[in-house]
């Protein structure tokens, strides 16, 4: 399978006609470095300019360049201002504190050329397909995560629309957590938090997902759990109305 999975790597690589699928200047310093670096870690833009060593002015010009060429798009904070007038007052480790915006690919294909082909891919652009492999062997469940995480919240707007509820769905963060969904509907929110791993969800998580909720004072009518390998006994037996269990079946309603 080994063998098989790095010819099809091959194979696919061989045809693909690089210039046809990206514009020129992305594969060309510093955008090159911003889209490894945002494939790779961290969403947050100040987070990405401090790694790749460029000031916000000049990091705001080639991310408006990457927007303007369909390679990523921006999302803002829905955290509330600190300040609710000018010159209030704050607690000192807070001066500091902004509230940032996060990048994201336009395609997953985007985001794994740039975490897994591109960093092994030569100035000749020769690839080495087997590092590639094993570089995806080791943390390609990231982006899988990630696609579990936006079909979730694709399925968690349609039943939305479904019950005929005005909702305003994305991820969620602010200084205390991150929330991977925040629906804010007309009746209700609803948080959710999608876990695309072996193991079942269990109560202790759920209780954990409680306590940022309460940490970050959102106000939450229902949560969401979306989990690829369903939940334990314990918590499937509370039974609660405010609680939504979704499975990686479910995702069958909008996958065909």
């Amino acid at each position: 399978m080994f063998e098989d999975l790095e010819s099809s790597i091959k194979d696919v690589v061989s045809k693909l006609d690089i210039e046809s699928i990206f514009p020129f200047f992305i594969l060309d310093e510093p955008f090159r470095k911003l889209l490894i670096t945002l494939a790779r870690g961290d969403a947050r833009v100040n987070s990405i300019f401090n790694k790749i060593s460029v000031g916000e002015n000049f990091g705001s010009e080639l991310v408006e360049e990457l927007i303007n060429a369909d390679i990523i798009y921006v999302t803002n904070s829905r955290e509330a201002p600190l300040r609710e007038y000018p010159k209030q007052l704050i607690k000192k480790e807070l001066r500091k504190y902004t509230i940032g915006a996060k990048l994201y690919f336009t395609k997953p294909f985007y985001r794994f050329w740039f975490a897994f082909v591109e960093p092994n891919r030569n100035r000749y652009g020769e690839i080495d397909t087997l590092e590639v492999l094993r570089s995806y062997n080791k943390y390609g469940y990231r982006l899988v995560s990630l696609l579990f995480e936006q079909l979730s919240l694709e399925l968690l707007m349609q039943d939305c629309q479904l019950k005929k509820m005005e909702c305003k769905c994305a991820s969620y963060w602010d200084r205390y957590s991150e929330f991977d969904i925040y629906c804010q509907c007309k009746n209700y929110n609803i948080i959710a938090e999608c876990k695309y791993t072996n193991k079942p969800i269990t109560k202790a998580e759920l209780s954990k997902l409680e306590s940022k909720i309460v940490q970050s004072s959102l106000i939450c009518g229902k949560i969401a759990l979306f989990s690829k390998n369903g939940y334990s006994q314990e918590l499937i037996k509370l039974k609660k109305e405010n609680l939504l269990l979704y499975t990686i079946e479910d995702l069958k309603k909008i996958i065909y």
